[in-house]
């Protein structure tokens, strides 16, 4: 394919980054329900927190790089309706919010339990407990997400059975 029809690399690698960090993020989230929040599991949560904020500053490099390099982007797809290229931005839209949200309250959910400081060589809080509410935004902002990539997922194989065209080509 020509290079003109794909993303920059840059793009591409940190799309596929993003992609393998948030595979990680949820595999070790769904370990980390196991585990109370406490100092000798306090690792495991600093480990999936710092992949949470990582995927955060690839988010928003992302985004400042689509915006200062937009022209260098290949030409938006041919949507086979109004309603089409709703649901595909509404997608994309989506995909980013969360990108930001999830690590936010994620970091959130940590930090008000003052645990963080046990990081700088504080003591860790006694009866240091996670909030439920902050952690059940949290799941839901994952398992959200996490649906958002399985329907733009199906979408790229969908448009390559109905148009031929294969957009996973421009992201390779």
């Amino acid at each position: 394919m020509n290079e003109q029809m794909k993303y920059p690399k840059l793009f591409r690698f940190l799309h596929w980054i993003t992609f393998i960090l948030i595979v990680l993020l949820f595999i070790s989230g769904l370990g980390m329900e196991d585990y109370k929040f406490d100092e000798g599991n306090f690792f495991r949560f600093k480990r999936h927190a710092l992949m949470g904020v990582s995927v955060l500053f690839i988010t928003l490099i992302r985004l400042a790089y689509k915006y200062k390099n937009k022209h260098r982007f290949p030409p938006e797809i041919e949507y086979y309706s109004p309603v089409h290229e709703k649901i595909v931005k509404a997608i994309h839209l989506l995909i980013y919010i969360i990108l930001i949200l999830a690590p936010i309250v994620g970091f959130v959910t940590i930090y008000q339990t003052g645990a963080l400081a046990y990081d700088f060589g504080g003591p860790f809080p006694e009866n240091a407990e996670l909030n439920p509410s902050l952690i059940n935004l949290h799941k839901f902002l994952v398992y959200t997400l996490g649906l958002l990539i399985i329907m733009h997922i199906g979408g790229v194989f969908m448009y390559k059975i109905k148009t031929g065209q294969s957009l996973l080509k421009r992201m390779i």
